[in-house]
């Protein structure tokens, strides 16, 4: 849709223009009229027209004074001035206003289309380009967010090097001076609506981050999230000596006020853990292993646990939880094992009675089994656990539960070694059907019930291809068939691809090809012949 602004005085003229422009235009126009200068400045701002055809001399206003005025609220609209040829002295002051063409009247039919169809491929190459902008923008953010859950991972589960930390701080753009780590772990069965699917459980946590980012922000706090795990991981970094909000005193009021305003907002309850502060980045893991460990205990004495009574653990300890499940994740069997002796440790020591630490121990069992199917086929773990549920004393509940852990870590091994792993294949199956659209990673990582870190690693492992250039390949293997085996034009080929900006798919088709479209097209087709 272009929208056309035709101001002269003289109705011979405006009707000519209108009839020009409907019969000799295929594109949708849609046209108004003015009579002066002063009406030209008044419709241009409802209007808000694409081109003004805008007579120089017009009485009151004339045409260059309400150019002068249209162009300081509206930059971007393009002007045809018409004019007689003894109108040529305002020709200068047209320049300076930034005329984008003259027509001479009477005007030719030839002259006007010449020119609209100029300023339409202008008007199309201008919004090409803002809408490339826009998905750029778009497709950054996305990045970012990758980036920063990758970071996040990085920092949580495998730790990371200066070097490395630098690089990333670089990437997203912030100063690092110091930094805590954070964990937050949302209690769903709180929450008035049960919620039993991961996309309800991924949307309170996208919410619960939201409010998260929002509070740390105003206390001039930068916070790097990851909502890919089972619980929310962040970091909380300071750019600036001066800034202590992040002190050892202000931890319990800072948690205090994150978990009230939750429960305020979206009516759900939460448990935090806050680790030590760091400056060297290589401390980061240990940070991560503090707030595993102060999950749960209560702000006003970071001390206490929530739950205890002398030294004796009334709950399961949620740091073992969330370690179990994120050694499980990355099939680390050492760590499994380390975790289960701690288990060990925790059950004997427990003053609660055998069926309700039987239901702690449950519970975990689930949350492992949740974790895992992401890597199963159809995202479902089937490793038995009927040992476990039947298990009647507690020697043997934890020789069952020992089991249970080397099956699932047997089981995930299997799984990732693999040549055609089922999520991958699953994914591959995905990109087939939807390369037509503008699909992501961490929409296809979302599809396979994948976190989108360890799906780009998975990916790229069995494919020998990222996922961008296993998209690129799958879609410009399309257009090539199209290239050949139909007539449409370079730029339905590419939308039918998924590719908005023809320039852009000609550019990704000569990185494959090392030829454009049309040579492409050419050169075959004299190879047949």
């Amino acid at each position: 849709m272009y929208k056309i602004l035709i101001v002269d005085d003289e109705e011979l003229e405006r009707n000519a223009l209108r009839a020009i422009i409907n019969i000799g235009i295929d594109s949708i126009i849609e046209l108004e009229e003015a009579v002066n200068g002063r009406q030209a400045i008044v419709k241009s701002r409802s209007f808000n027209p694409d081109i003004i055809f805008l007579d120089i001399k017009m009485p009151g206003i004339n045409g260059i004074e309400a150019a002068r005025v249209i162009r300081e609220t509206d930059s971007g609209v393009l002007i045809v001035f018409l004019t007689a040829f003894n109108q040529f002295d305002y020709a200068h002051e047209a320049i300076q206003i930034g005329v984008n063409d003259f027509i001479i009247k009477p005007a030719s039919e030839n002259r006007v289309l010449k020119v609209i169809s100029k300023l339409i491929t202008k008007i199309d190459n201008r919004r090409s380009d803002l809408d490339q902008k826009e998905n750029n923008k778009l497709k950054l953010s996305r990045a970012t967010v990758y980036l920063e859950n990758e970071f996040i991972y990085n920092l949580s589960v495998r730790g990371i090097t200066e070097e490395k930390f630098k690089n990333y701080m670089s990437i997203l753009d912030t100063d690092f001076y110091s930094a805590r780590s954070g964990i937050v772990k949302l209690l769903f069965d709180t929450y008035p609506i049960h919620v039993g699917s991961s996309y309800q459980k991924q949307v309170l946590k996208k919410r619960c981050t939201f409010i998260l980012k929002s509070i740390l922000k105003k206390k001039g706090i930068t916070t790097f999230i990851n909502i890919d795990l089972s619980n929310i991981y962040f970091l909380l970094s300071l750019d600036h000596k001066e800034n202590n909000n992040l002190e050892p005193q202000h931890i319990p009021a800072l948690i205090l006020e994150l978990v009230s305003e939750i429960k305020k907002i979206i009516n759900i309850e939460i448990v935090i853990g806050i680790g030590s502060i760091f400056t060297d980045p290589e401390k980061a893991l240990s940070s991560f292993l503090n707030a595993k460990n102060n999950l749960g205990r209560s702000p006003k004495n970071e001390n206490n646990l929530l739950h205890e009574q002398g030294n004796k653990i009334h709950f399961f300890p949620i740091a073992l939880e969330v370690g179990m499940e994120q050694a499980v994740l990355i099939g680390n069997r050492n760590v499994v094992m380390e975790i289960f002796l701690q288990i060990n440790e925790w059950f004997e020591s427990s003053i609660l009675n055998f069926d309700q630490k039987k239901k702690y121990l449950l519970e975990l069992v689930t949350v492992l089994k949740h974790a895992a199917a992401y890597q199963f086929p159809n995202g479902k773990c089937l490793v038995d656990d009927t040992e476990i549920r039947e298990s009647a004393g507690a020697v043997i509940l934890l020789s069952s539960i020992n089991i249970f852990l080397n099956d699932l870590l047997e089981q995930i091994h299997k799984i990732q070694e693999i040549e055609n792993n089922p999520a991958i294949e699953k994914a591959c199956k995905f990109i087939d059907i939807n390369y037509k659209n503008d699909i992501t990673l961490e929409e296809t990582a979302s599809h396979c019930r994948l976190s989108s870190f360890y799906f780009s690693k998975l990916f790229k492992k069995r494919k020998k291809l990222t996922f961008i250039d296993y998209l690129t390949n799958r879609r410009i293997e399309e257009a090539d068939k199209l290239l050949l085996e139909t007539s449409l034009s370079i730029k339905e080929i590419s939308r039918e691809v998924g590719y908005n900006d023809p320039n852009y798919f000609t550019r990704v088709f000569k990185k494959v090809h090392s030829s454009s479209p049309t040579s492409f097209r050419s050169n075959k087709m004299l190879r047949q012949q």
